[in-house]
């Protein structure tokens, strides 16, 4: 039989399977939950790489001709969380795939949210990350206490985002700039990292660690280092795009306020994240940041609850919360060069904004 498009799948197949998810753009703009397809033929080029991978596939239709398409899918972390090592995925080889179809229907391309490989290989890239992890665990270290109760590899999952208000309370300035989004003109496809708080919403390693009094905050995503020293009066000024911070505990709780963050187009909310719901928010030098660590009983469960503050876009002090779970000290991190030209090609991928 030759290779061919199988079918078009109603979304409800996969709604609890896939919906949408976090990356460096936001897939409510990009992809069409409500068009879901499967379609199978030849890997053509693979491109494993951050933010985001691409693959090639030929199509044999019915009448012997061949159709091109573009297979977006997530970065090489998450997709060797998934499963899919650089052996996985090889030019020449069949390939299944079912997905998301672009919202821009003058293009052969979409999501790649399920990969059936001809031996028998079966990997989904999606709901792996909307779920807790199976290898969560508890703390098995005895008498850890203070400080070090926050430290080791936690990781997140979501609860996916569809294009949609805020739940920030924007000003009439902030409503104005969440209008004003481009899908096709953002920091992200000049490899601009996400800021505070998106970083933690993505679903990526985030490895806490102490030495001394020296905290260190890993962020796998765009291996971004946050650093600050437990309990000094003066603030860290590393990585200043983050801000300026002051590191202390407090009843139990591992406190972090940031303020002195420069403007920043996407500062308040990226379009990837649930505050940002397929838009980005941006930022002033007067936004503050506030982060309140606890770990739960058994040690398996951090925490976030944040309070974001800027008068410029925002009418009141906004409060919100993330949850991770530990994972083992020996999950593998991934390094994350994010790739130019990938990141332009994925962002120029969105559907244009409506005027």
């Amino acid at each position: 039989m030759p290779n061919r498009i199988i079918s078009v799948i109603p979304v409800l197949v996969l709604a609890a399977t896939t919906g949408t998810a976090l990356a460096h753009h936001s897939f409510a703009t990009h992809f069409d939950f409500d068009n879901v397809i499967e379609l199978s033929g030849t890997l053509t080029s693979v491109e494993i790489k951050s933010p985001h991978s691409f693959l090639g596939v030929a199509v044999v239709l019915d009448d012997g001709t061949v159709m091109n398409w573009d297979i977006e899918a997530h970065s090489t972390a998450l997709l060797r969380r998934a499963g899919i090592t650089p052996e996985t995925l090889l030019v020449g080889d069949p390939i299944r795939i079912r997905g998301p179809r672009s919202r821009r229907p003058e293009l052969n391309l979409m999501f790649g949210s399920e990969l059936f490989t001809s031996d028998g290989g079966e990997f989904e890239t999606l709901a792996s990350i909307r779920r807790p992890p199976e290898y969560r665990i508890t703390d098995q270290r005895e008498g850890v206490t203070g400080i070090d109760r926050f430290t080791g590899r936690w990781l997140g999952y979501i609860a996916g985002q569809r294009i949609s208000d805020t739940p920030l309370p924007l000003n009439e300035a902030g409503i104005a700039a969440r209008a004003d989004f481009d899908p096709q003109n953002t920091p992200a496809m000049n490899c601009i990292p996400p800021n505070l708080p998106s970083i933690l919403f993505v679903p990526y390693i985030y490895d806490i660690r102490v030495d001394g009094n020296e905290l260190v905050l890993y962020h796998e995503y765009f291996a971004i280092d946050r650093t600050a020293t437990l309990g000094a009066s003066a603030p860290d000024t590393s990585t200043p795009e983050f801000g300026e911070r002051i590191a202390r505990l407090e009843d139990g709780a591992l406190i972090i306020e940031s303020t002195n963050f420069p403007p920043n187009r996407a500062g308040l909310a990226g379009n990837l994240e649930p505050n940002g719901n397929g838009f980005d928010v941006p930022s002033s030098e007067q936004k503050q940041f506030t982060e309140r660590y606890t770990v739960d009983e058994t040690g398996g469960e951090l925490t976030v609850n944040y309070l974001l503050e800027d008068p410029v876009y925002l009418s009141e002090p906004y409060e919100g919360h993330i949850s991770y779970h530990r994972v083992p000290d020996d999950t593998p991190m991934y390094d994350f060069p994010c790739d130019a030209d990938i990141a332009t090609r994925s962002t120029l991928n969105a559907a244009p904004r409506q005027e």
